[in-house]
C-alpha cells in the first residue's frame, strides 16, 4: 500500500509509503485521496497524523521520472484538480490533522503539509517549493495557503528562488508550529493532547477557522460564532468542562 492507514484510538495515522522519496504519481495521489475519504468515515478518531515512511523525504512532490501528467494534453489540469480536491479534504477534516515532517518536504509534499491544520518538523528536515527550477510553478493550492500564513514577501521568496527553508527558519517564520528531534513521536504526543479535548468544540473551532481562511463575510463568521456557542453550551462536554474547572480536576470529554 502506498498510503497506509492505522487507527489506534483515539489517533488515526496515515503513512505515505512509496519508495524512494514518497513522490506523487497518479496512483499515489489516488491512494491518498481514498485514505482521507475513508478516514473521514471511521469512528473513534479524535486526531489524525500524516507522516512518511522511509528515510529520504516526507514527500518529494510530483514524480517526474515517469513524465506522468506532463505527457498528455489536459493531463496536468486533471491532475491538479484532483490534488486540489484531495488537499481540500485534508484541510476540511473534522478532527485536527498534524503533519509530522520528519524529512524534507518539497513541492507537493510541502503543499500537503500546508493543508494540515498543524505541523511539527524534525530539526534535520527542510521545506521547499522547487518547481521554478523545473520550469513550472506550485499547483496544489500551496500559494493560496502560504500567503495568508507568512505574507507575500516570504511567499515570493520561496516561489521565485525555490530555496530550502531549514527547521529553525521554518519555526521563526511560522511555517511550522513546533520543532522536535523526532517529528513522528512529537506529532503523536501532540495528537494525544488534542484528542483529550472536547471533540465537538474542536470540530466547530476548525470549521470557524476554515470560514476565516475562505474569507467569509464578517456577518456570516460572527453568526457562526454565536450559533456554535449556543449549541456547545447545551452539551454534556461543556457541563463537564465547567464542573471540572470548578472542582479542580481533569475533565473527561465524551463528545456529546
Amino acid at each position: 500500500m502506498s498510503v497506509r492507514s492505522e487507527l489506534t484510538p483515539p489517533i488515526l495515522t496515515l503513512t505515505l509509503d512509496r519508495p524512494k522519496a514518497n513522490a506523487f504519481d497518479q496512483a499515489q495521489l489516488d491512494a491518498l485521496d481514498a485514505a482521507v475519504v475513508e478516514a473521514a468515515s471511521v469512528g473513534g478518531a479524535r486526531a489524525m497524523v500524516i507522516r512518511a515512511a522511509g528515510d529520504r523525504a516526507f514527500s518529494a512532490g510530483a514524480d517526474l521520472t515517469g513524465v506522468g501528467p506532463f505527457g498528455e494534453p489536459g493531463g496536468f489540469g486533471r491532475w491538479t484538480r484532483r490534488a486540489h480536491a484531495t488537499l481540500d479534504r485534508v484541510a476540511a477534516f473534522p478532527v485536527p490533522v498534524i503533519a509530522a515532517i520528519g524529512r524534507p518536504a518539497a513541492g507537493g509534499g510541502f503543499e500537503l503539509a500546508l493543508a494540515c491544520h498543524l505541523r511539527v518538523m524534525s530539526r534535520g528536515a527542510h521545506l521547499s517549493l522547487p518547481e521554478v527550477h523545473r520550469g513550472y510553478l506550485p499547483s496544489w493550492a500551496g500559494l493560496e495557503r502560504l500567503v495568508p500564513l507568512v505574507g507575500l514577501g516570504l511567499a515570493a521568496d520561496l516561489l521565485l528562488t525555490g530555496r530550502r527553508v531549514g527547521a529553525d527558519e521554518a519555526l521563526a517564520r511560522g511555517l511550522v508550529h513546533r520543532l522536535a528531534d523526532d517529528a513522528d513521536a512529537a506529532a503523536r504526543e501532540w495528537a494525544e493532547e488534542l484528542a483529550s479535548l472536547p471533540p465537538l468544540a474542536i470540530q466547530r473551532g476548525l470549521a470557524q477557522l476554515a470560514a476565516l481562511a475562505r474569507g467569509d463575510a464578517q456577518a456570516s463568521v460572527r453568526a457562526r460564532e454565536i450559533a456554535d456557542l449556543e449549541a456547545l453550551v447545551q452539551t454534556e462536554d461543556t457541563v463537564e468542562g465547567v464542573l471540572a474547572f470548578l472542582e479542580k480536576r481533569t475533565p473527561v470529554f465524551k463528545g456529546r
